[in-house]
Order: C-alpha cells, then structure tokens, then sequence
C-alpha cells in the first residue's frame, strides 16, 4: 500500500469513527427523550412534533454550514476551528441535556443549542476532507462515511436495550466526550498529498443537481419508511415480540455490507448507474418483504433491501462530492444531507399523524417511493456528466 493510499486510510477511519459515535449519540437522544421530556413536565404527544422539530434544524444548518464552509475556502486551519468550536458547544448542550429537565423551556432552548451546534459533524466533516482530498480520493471518503454510519446503526437497536433503566447522565457524558475526541482526532489529519486547482473540475451547475437530490428524497423516504415503520411489524407477524430488537439490525448489516463493493463498482459502471441498480435492488426487496411468510427469507430480503440502498447512498454521496468540487462542495454535500434529513421529517410526520389512513398502501408505499428514486436517477445517468 502506497503512503498516499495508507494516509487516506487514516483520514476515512477517523472520519467513520466521527459518524458512527455521532449516529449512536443521536440514538442515546432519541432513547431516553420520552423521559426527559416527562422530567420537564411536557406531555408525550409532543415527542413526535420535538423530533420533526430536530430534522427541520438540521437541514437548515447543514445548508448553513455548507455555504459557510465554501466561504472559507479550502483554508484548512479555518474550517477546522471552526467545526471544533461547534463540536464543543455540541458536547456542552448534550451533557446538559438530562441535567435541564427542571422546567420545559430550559429544555427546549438546551435541545434546539445542541441540535444547531451538532450539525457541524455531519456534512462539514465530509466537505472538510473534500476540500482537501484529491479527487480520486473522494469514494474512499464516502465509502468509510457510510460505513461508520451503518456500523452504528446495526447496533442501534442493542444500545437501546442495554440503556433501560440507565441514569441518562452517564451515557450523554460519554457520548459527548468521545464525540468531541473523534472530531479533534479527524482535524488533527493532513493530507500528504493535497487536491491542487489545476486537476480539479469546475463544479456543476446547481439546476442540474436538484434532480438529483429529488431522486435522493424519494429513495431515502422510502428506505426510512420501510427500516423505522414497516421492519418492526414485518418481524411481529413470524416470532415473538422479545426476537424483534435482535432482528432489527439485519437491514444495516446489507447496508454495511455494499460498502467495500461500492467504490469500485461505481467506478466501472458509473456512480448515478450503481445508485440506480441499487435503488431498483432495495425496491424489490422491499415489495418482497411484505409477502414473505418465513422468517428466514425476511432476513434475507432485509440484507437485499440494506445492501441496495448501501450502493445507491454511497454512490449519490460520491456523486455529489464531486459534483461540487471544486469550491462548491459545502453547497452540495450541504444539500445531500439536508435532503435525507427532510425525508425524515416526512417520514415522522406521516407515521405520527396519518399512519392509519395510509393502512392500506403502508406496505407498497416504500417499494413506490424506492422504485420511482431508481428510475429518476438512471433517467439522469444519461444526461449528467460522469464525475470520478
């Protein structure tokens, strides 16, 4: 292995170590928010309308961010104080969290600091290293990005279990200390051999690029419907309710799985053609899933259904890094994010509100939603410029 290659390395362990505590971070909140908010005296009808509240902040500042990011430029020193100072106000607010319960307005204003500081690790951390990896480098990125992600969501639904009847104090102390460690420990990383002005690519025009992300909003809807809504229940009907949590991870073990095959695939075939293969892929699976009566082949068709949504968010991250170099990245990846954070806003919204009345199509509304976000993308893998 080349130093070049060994020093990339470095840089996508540190920054899949950022993802996967921020991810189970996020699940430590979600976990133990009911509680907090009875502490505070705020009734649980709330909680619904707290979390979409989260998702709206977070895509507003992860546009915010990005913009802010493509200001400074490719000044590294920067950027990187910057995202520090963030992270730390982030790591403050969150071991504040279970301490604010006194009064509800406390809380609030302790939560929306926390959710505003803590979206400086999910897109500014990529277009951080973005800014400073060569473009062949980008992939690589995105593939330990994800990785870090879908690792911490597999565990997700064991964290939950093993933090019943925990004092909240000490896993937010935790999560907060090894957030602000993983990101000191990313912003202490240099690029050995720096992207230079004259190999990168003029960024592209942002009207081509919403497409994109239109395709991007159906097909993260549809995976987030069929992981958070339909998994769950698809489970309850073959085995006992106790079995469901230790099943729950399957869908993320595909995801993870796609990770070492995505690079390399979308480099032969193309980034917005593996997306679309894989969107089509997690489709199937999941129209499948609804009609299986074995719990075997729910195991199975939930790998499908992860591994194809792994191929298609690596590949439209990847194309939307480089879409955006060079001086745009923040703008972009900004975007992507904000994208897939709308979607759970949506996704909330309608299993709170109007889950009954969608009874009928709960189950093809994924599959739809995956299958229409696969065809829009292959649409545009034939009209949009190749990128890697």
């Amino acid at each position: 292995m080349t130093n070049e290659a060994e020093d990339i390395k470095v840089a996508g362990l540190r920054l899949a170590t950022v993802q996967f505590v921020f991810t189970l971070g996020w699940t430590v909140y979600v976990v133990f928010l009911p509680d907090l908010l009875k502490r505070a005296g705020i009734e649980a009808s709330w909680l619904p309308w707290l979390l979409m509240a989260d998702q709206a902040i977070f895509a507003l500042m992860d546009i915010a961010f990005g913009v802010m990011a493509d200001r400074v430029g490719r000044v590294w020193q920067r950027l990187a104080r910057g995202i520090l100072w963030l992270t730390s106000v982030s790591a403050i607010a969150f071991v504040l969290l279970p301490l604010a319960g006194v009064s509800p307005e406390l809380l609030l204003v302790i939560t929306l600091l926390w959710v505003a500081s803590a979206s400086i690790v999910r897109a500014p951390t990529m277009v951080l290293l973005a800014k400073a990896a060569r473009r062949e480098q980008q992939a690589s990125l995105v593939v330990w990005y994800s990785g870090g992600m879908a690792l911490a969501m597999a565990l997700s639904p064991f964290v939950g279990l093993w933090l019943k009847g925990v004092d909240p104090l000490l896993p937010f102390v935790v999560s907060a200390a090894l957030l602000w460690l993983a990101v000191f420990a990313l912003l202490r990383w240099r690029n050995a051999n720096p992207a230079t002005a004259a190999e990168a690519l003029s960024p592209l025009p942002f009207g081509h690029y919403l497409p994109l992300l239109f395709g991007l909003a159906l097909g993260a809807f549809g995976l987030q419907w069929h992981a958070f809504v339909n998994s769950a229940a698809l489970y309850g009907k073959l085995t006992e309710a106790a079995r469901v949590p230790w099943l729950m991870p399957w869908l993320w073990v595909g995801f993870a799985a796609a990770m070492p095959l995505a690079g390399n695939l979308g480099k032969r075939v193309g980034a917005l053609n593996m997306a679309g293969a894989g969107l089509l892929l997690s489709a199937a699976a999941v129209w499948a899933a609804s009609a299986v009566n074995a719990e075997n082949s729910l195991i199975l068709l939930q790998l499908l259904a992860g591994f194809g949504w792994g191929l298609a968010f690596a590949s439209l991250m990847s194309y939307a890094s480089s879409a955006g170099t060079q001086g745009a990245e923040g703008v972009f990846m900004g975007s992507f994010f904000a994208v897939t954070t709308l979607a759970a806003f949506a996704r909330i919204m309608l299993a709170s509100q109007w889950l009954p009345a969608l009874a009928e199509l709960r189950y093809l509304l994924p599959a739809v939603t995956l299958c229409l976000a696969g065809a829009t993308v292959l649409w545009l893998a034939r009209r949009l410029p190749g990128r890697t």
